[in-house]
């Protein structure tokens, strides 16, 4: 690891607690103020907010009144600050890193997002896209080939047309709208052709964990588990599990499929690779 993906990934564990703030408080007044416990609302102090570190070593639990602290905060703690430890160590100048940082964030939030509430913000997605713009023309300013930006340019549509057919084929009931406008957003930060292989991984990822909850195999405290991180899901029939007629967001397949194929991008690798080698 070097210095900057340490640095980095430190910044990151940071702006993942700014996050779950964001998240949580998404719809309020304001996002300013004091952090308080959802349960006791008791003022929390500075070593009760560490990013990480507070959560392990309170075990999940408010220092007040011991109701449980949902596993959201260190997971997007420890996901942003892995994200953007990555992106430090990629080998681009500072800048463009720097620049990369914005699109991450976002990527991060409307995951989350989505699956506790199974929607996207219009706002997230929209600064997502920009975020994205922006990124692509200091990359291709960076390789002095903005003679490829009109492909790329075309790549948010093109990405988001198949999202948006489903949506109105199936008046909303097969995919959100929302996933539409998050495809356009990584059809400007992948281009036309990567952005194809990143929607092929999400439905391959989204297909393949979807079977895997949708069998009766896990136990009721796993399901309790993922219900403190996703209120949305609630035991049906006296048990706990996903069904048929479960909502399942797709937002962060996308989002995860986008982030890998990216990150290859950024280390100049072929996202490609990983398919290439199952090929005969």
């Amino acid at each position: 690891m070097t210095l900057d993906a340490l640095v980095f990934g430190l910044f990151g564990a940071i702006i993942g607690s700014f996050l779950n703030v964001l998240i949580l408080r998404r719809g309020a007044k304001t996002i300013l103020g004091r952090s308080g416990c959802l349960s006791c609302q008791h003022e929390l102090e500075p070593l009760d907010l560490v990013p990480v570190v507070s959560w392990f070593m309170l075990r999940g639990r408010c220092r007040y009144c011991g109701s449980r602290i949902s596993l959201q905060y260190p997971l997007v703690e420890i996901t942003t600050a892995i994200f953007f430890g990555l992106i430090g160590g990629a080998p681009l100048p500072l800048s463009l890193r720097l620049v990369a940082l914005p699109v991450a964030a976002l990527l991060i939030a409307i995951s989350a997002y989505d699956i506790r509430h199974t929607i996207i913000p219009d706002e997230w997605v929209f600064a997502l896209s920009g975020c994205a713009l922006i990124f692509t023309l200091a990359y291709l300013t960076q390789l002095d080939s903005l003679a490829n930006f009109a492909p790329i340019f075309f790549a948010g549509p093109f990405a988001a047309f198949p999202f948006a057919g489903l949506w109105y084929v199936s008046d909303g009931r097969w995919m959100g709208l929302g996933d539409a406008k998050l495809a356009w957003a990584f059809g400007w930060l992948l281009g036309p052709l990567y952005a194809f292989v990143a929607i092929v991984y999400a439905f391959v990822a989204g297909a393949l964990i979807s079977v895997c909850i949708l069998l009766p195999l896990s136990s009721p405290a796993v399901w309790k588990m993922i219900s403190r991180i996703t209120p949305s899901v609630h035991p049906a029939k006296g048990r706990w599990g996903f069904t048929m007629g479960s909502e399942v967001a797709f937002g962060p397949f996308l989002a995860a499929a986008c982030a890998i194929v990216w990150l290859f991008i950024l280390y100049r690798l072929d996202p490609l690779t990983p398919v290439l080698q199952f090929l005969p």
